[in-house]
Order: structure tokens, then sequence, then C-alpha cells
């Protein structure tokens, strides 16, 4: 007859123990920036400086006088310019700020168990020289 017993046999399993899902996300802060922007415009200069004499008989009209002549003065000429000037525009860039990694660590330790073993046995009962009760483990040890 062959008797068996159990042996304590350790080995690891590895079993799923939580889910961990890693999002970004936009937080929006209200920050209060004052930047001093540089700016141009045009304004219109008027020079006036008196005519030289050879030039200004050069340029000189005939006046006509009476109704809807002009009033005595020469025809008229109108320049028209358009003056610009720069406004401040302010906008938001997003640019790369921070490089996050995301890691998992392997720790290791050694956690102790405890088994409880059973082994198997043999009863004799009314064998001679045996006396009856008596296990295979009574005579052994």
């Amino acid at each position: 007859m062959v008797l068996s017993e159990e042996r304590a046999v350790a080995r690891r399993l590895r079993v799923p123990v939580e889910r961990v899902r890693v999002a970004k996300r936009i937080r929006t802060e209200t920050v209060r920036v004052e930047v001093d922007v540089e700016v141009r415009r045009e304004e219109l200069v008027v020079t006036s400086a008196p005519v030289p004499p050879e030039e200004g008989e050069r340029l000189a009209a005939p006046v006509e006088d009476g109704p809807g002549a002009g009033g005595g003065t020469p025809a008229e000429e109108r320049v028209v310019l358009v003056l610009s000037e720069e406004v401040p525009v302010v906008g938001v860039e997003t640019r790369p700020a921070e490089r996050v990694t995301v890691a998992v660590r392997r720790v290791e330790g050694v956690e102790r168990v405890v088994v409880d073993l059973a082994r198997e046995v043999v009863d004799v009962d009314g064998a001679r020289g045996v006396p009856a009760g008596t296990s295979t483990t009574d005579q052994h040890h």
C-alpha cells in the first residue's frame, strides 16, 4: 500500500489588482497679465513756406470775377490722405510646458503563508503483535 502526504509548494501567480487610466485635461485659470505693447500712429503734418517769386509767377492763374467764378481763387486742389495707426492685438498661444512620464514600479517583498497539510495513515485492527487501534504513525514516531 502506498501512502500519500501533502507538501507545500510555493509559486507566484500574477493577478490583476487595479485598472488605472491616465488622461490629461485642461484646467482654465484666470490670470491677469499686463503687457506693454509699443504702437505707432501717423499724424498729419502741414508745413507752410513762402513761394519764391519766380515760382509764384509760373504758378499764377488768372482770376475771374463774377458770379460762379469761384470767388476769385485759383482752382481748388484737394489731396486726400489716409492716416493709419497700430492697435494692440493680444492672442493666446499654446506651447509645451511640461513632460510627464508614467511608469510602473515593481515592489518586491516577502509574505508568510501558513498551510495546513494532510497525511494519509493506515489503521491496523487486530493484527498479531500490533495492538488494536494502532496507526502506522504510532510505530514510527
